[in-house]
């Protein structure tokens, strides 16, 4: 057995190791990350008010979870944490406060007040905290006449724009980790005990959104098994890594080759990318001939787009799918109208033995993009292999030829 064809075999079984790894478990679901505020700020505060007390019957749980939080960081009285009058405790959102200096009223995200004491907290999620008047809301936590206290409430890892001003203004950060740690420290002498009602199980998902957000660039995205796995198999990960760059230089030539005999022109006088372009779970050549941007002086092209699939009708697990783009330097071109009824008409909706390529007969054959300036045309292969692939290719690239170009330089009459 040869070198290369050793290597092609570990390759192979190295495969068949990997169809084993165990495939990973979904992850659970939360209720306010799938269908609530995301980490849109306004509708997140929302959320954090209501477990603050802020509407009457609510829970006040995270409100005591902050205010334990503060005092581990020195920033709120330990005495005077033990003499809260939980059932006082209310919270405001958007808390206004009249700016003299701006003619106009400055609010405060939340507010939680107590019989004896005021917390001004500004949320930020990912906007900067460079331009809020801390002035005007220090005027306003002034204006409650007990002993004040503020902080700024944001994720792990917010950048300087937001703790720097926050630093600036005397108002200390507290990230959400250091929320979650105090919220969850009291979950059990606080949340669990209590009377079992909707809130316990709200609350419960509230924490787990926070902690999904909390430090994003730290989230894992591999099992323990897939990691070790890739470890113990670095050396096969690197040398398929290789073979898939290799395969796909050789789509690309492959399809400059059949693009140009299909347009007889030179290989040369197509260009295309270095690499191939991620679209979600798909890799797209993008294929460009010289003559085409010459005369409309646009980007029209066509594609290769291919993507791992089981429905190959040959020994292969790849699909593909053909596209073109049609450019015009005009918003909603007629001719672009006229290219598409001439591309519905002529293109069949079913595999035919004298056709390599066919459509869907759906609403989805053609689209526009880019205000209406260029024409989607999508295709497939009728042959559903890399070789049927390939011929559909040079086809579809003649038929956007023939149609969008050489029809275009025909009298009118003749066209």
């Amino acid at each position: 057995m040869s070198s290369e064809s050793a290597n092609l075999a570990a390759l192979e079984r190295f495969f068949e190791k990997l169809a084993l790894l165990p495939k990973p478990e979904p992850p659970t679901p939360n209720l306010f990350s799938v269908a609530g505020p995301g980490q849109h700020e306004n509708r997140l505060s929302d959320l954090m008010a209501f477990f603050m007390g802020g509407h009457p019957g609510a829970p006040r749980w995270l409100a005591k979870a902050l205010l334990h939080a503060l005092v581990r960081k020195g920033h709120f009285d330990d005495e005077h944490l033990q003499q809260v009058d939980w059932e006082a405790v209310t919270t405001e959102r958007e808390a206004g406060s009249w700016s003299a200096e701006s003619a106009s009223t400055k609010r405060l995200d939340l507010v939680v007040s107590g019989n004896d004491f005021v917390v001004g907290i500004e949320h930020k999620v990912w906007a900067s905290a460079e331009h809020n008047p801390f002035d005007a809301y220090d005027s306003l936590l002034n204006s409650y006449a007990v002993k004040a206290y503020r902080c700024v409430l944001c994720p792990d890892d917010s950048k300087e724009s937001v703790w720097a001003p926050a630093k600036k203004a005397g108002w200390p950060t507290l990230s959400y980790s250091e929320l979650l740690a105090s919220a969850y420290a009291l979950f059990g002498q606080d949340v669990a005990p209590a009377d079992q009602t909707k809130w316990q199980i709200f609350y419960q998902e509230l924490l787990q959104h926070l902690t999904s957000i909390a430090q994003p660039t730290e989230e894992k995205i591999m099992t323990k098994e897939e990691l070790e796995f890739s470890l113990k198999h670095f050396h096969d990960l690197y040398e398929a890594s290789a073979r898939l760059e290799q395969f796909e230089q050789e789509l690309r030539a492959e399809g400059k080759s059949h693009i140009a005999a299909a347009l007889q022109i030179d290989i040369g006088n197509i260009s295309t990318n270095k690499k191939p372009e991620n679209w979600h779970q798909t890799r797209v050549w993008r294929f460009f001939p010289r003559s085409w941007s010459e005369q409309h002086g646009g980007a029209t092209q066509v594609c290769l787009i291919f993507y791992p699939s089981s429905e190959s009708e040959g020994n292969e697990s790849i699909g593909f799918e053909l596209r073109a783009y049609v450019e015009s330097q005009e918003n909603h071109d007629p001719c672009l109208k006229d290219l598409e009824r001439a591309f519905l008409k002529a293109v069949p909706t079913s595999k035919q033995p004298d056709s390599t390529w066919y459509r869907d007969g759906s609403d989805n054959d053609t689209w526009y993009e880019n205000r209406g300036r260029w024409l989607a045309l999508s295709a497939w292969p009728a042959e559903y292999t890399k070789a049927g692939a390939m011929k559909a290719l040079g086809d579809l690239a003649a038929w956007v030829d023939e149609h969008a170009f050489q029809a275009a330089m025909l009298p009118t009459e003749q066209a």
